[in-house]
């Protein structure tokens, strides 16, 4: 007979009004990385659309923005900390909120190990490369990860500054790097790479960078998760979500852009390079080529950061409301969830370690990211799903036919297309057995969901009950 878990006497809560929409702002964008995203990118996409590459980035740009539309649009009429679980949760009852928990938690914790091995990875490459030191990168990013899992304890507010001085940083090399780039090989400077005529194998080529470029922009919506402690919430965090995501795709196309004026529009050579836009810019900085090397530094810091943040609120969130177990739901005396923090950095760290010690670090990471990613994709897939659903049971005079049903549809369409990219059979190892695993996990979520729906009879009502600001 399953034992019935008794009813938490209360609901935790963070601590509300902490942050303001420049907050969420900064750690949007501190989500996104763009340094690192595009680093370890772009020589793929290159490859695959050529030297008009900015234009599949326009397109993943515009994807991502149907995308936000359902995050946003739950977040205006039930802002909460679950973000996907919840929405997701009050939209189709406890047990698609349980899997969603499920998928989401064990994506998040897969992925952020890539965060974790660039961390350390690039800093010990910086180390040896300018000041000739030798350190392994596994202590390296044990200090990262002990830091940033300290910081995000202390509270929610000082993180958070630590984010957006970091991306400011970053942005700022960033820009440096461009400058010097296009002012070093101005010769070379015109609007090919804006031209469809260049795209390589025409929309066969969009098609093959889309998924690519797509997957740069993942966690610009994860500040989702902390409505709870924003001020005016259901205005600020759609605000800087759609303000993050406009921002950081013009970013991405200026360093496409400045990595082709680099290499003269030649995206043979691109693709052959491992990491093209620094490669470009320390050529062109010379003597300070450190700069770009200390862009992607920043850049995974401050992501690492935001992603710790806004990925274990979620998890929190979800402990709380009992959808995973209520020990995951504890705060600490600064208002932070130190149990799902401690949590959710440890296996991850373990995760990171024993698996990108078996091979070259930095590519590593990549494979650790690619399997986290599939059930991330599953969330936004099933998010858009449940968008025109929850606004027809509960807020049908608002019902929007465009927001609410035509964006949603369109968003899972061109979802589509990256996700099967990630589980479509023939690919080579250990990528072919990503699918089998991620539906591993979904059938122990279901199991589990089936279980503590019994053992807490009253789930249903728990789930999204956390309102952000009520």
């Amino acid at each position: 007979m399953l034992k019935t878990e008794n009813k938490v006497p209360f609901m935790p809560r963070l601590v509300k009004n902490s942050l303001g929409t420049a907050d969420i702002l900064g750690v949007s964008l501190a989500n996104t990385a763009p340094a690192m995203s595009f680093f370890f990118s772009f020589a793929l996409i290159a490859g695959a659309a050529g030297v008009a590459s900015p234009l599949a980035i326009i397109v993943a740009a515009v994807a991502i923005l149907l995308k936000i539309n359902s995050l946003v649009e739950f977040t205006r009429v039930t802002p909460s900390t679950g973000s996907y679980i919840s929405y997701i949760g009050k939209t189709f009852g406890a047990v698609a909120g349980i899997m969603t928990a499920w998928a989401l938690g064990f994506g998040y914790i897969v992925a952020v190990g890539y965060v974790m091995a660039v961390m350390g990875g690039w800093s010990s490459l910086i180390l040896t490369k300018f000041l000739h030191l030798t350190i392994a990168w596994q202590p390296i990013t044990i200090f990262f990860v002990v830091l940033v899992t300290y910081l995000a304890y202390r509270g929610v507010k000082i993180s958070t500054r630590w984010a957006v001085v970091t991306f400011g940083f970053e942005l700022m090399l960033i820009v440096i790097s461009m400058m010097a780039m296009l002012v070093a090989n101005h010769s070379h400077l015109n609007l090919a790479s804006f031209n469809p005529r260049y795209v390589k194998n025409g929309l066969a080529g969009i098609g093959l960078a889309f998924p690519l470029a797509l997957f740069m922009f993942i966690g610009v919506g994860n500040p989702g998760a902390m409505v709870e402690e924003t001020r005016d919430a259901r205005r600020s965090v759609p605000l800087a979500i759609y303000i993050a995501t406009i921002f950081v795709s013009v970013i991405y196309v200026l360093m496409a852009y400045s990595t082709s004026v680099a290499f003269h529009n030649h995206a043979a050579t691109i693709a052959n390079l491992a990491v093209p836009f620094v490669s470009g810019a320390a050529r062109s900085l010379g003597g300070f080529a450190i700069l770009v090397y200390l862009a992607g530094l920043t850049s995974t810091f401050a992501s690492l950061i935001g992603a710790t943040n806004a990925q274990s609120r979620m998890i929190f969130s979800a402990g709380r409301e009992g959808l995973l177990p209520f020990g995951l739901g504890k705060i600490s005396k600064y208002g932070t969830p130190w149990a799902t923090l401690v949590m959710y950095s440890g296996v991850a760290l373990v995760i990171t370690l024993v698996w990108a010690s078996q091979g070259q670090v930095l590519s590593e990471a990549g494979v650790i990211g690619t399997l986290g990613t599939i059930p991330i994709a599953l969330v936004y897939l099933a998010l858009n799903i449940a968008l025109p659903v929850y606004y027809l049971k509960h807020h049908r005079n608002r019902f929007s036919w465009w927001k609410h049903l035509t964006v949603p549809i369109l968003g899972t369409l061109l979802l589509i297309l990256p996700l099967w990219g990630l589980i479509q059979p023939g690919q080579p190892a250990p990528f072919n057995l990503f699918p089998g695993i991620v539906l591993i996990v979904l059938v122990i979520a279901f199991i589990y969901a089936l279980i503590r729906s019994k053992q807490v009879p009253d789930l249903s009502e728990k789930v999204g009950s956390v309102i952000a600001d009520e």
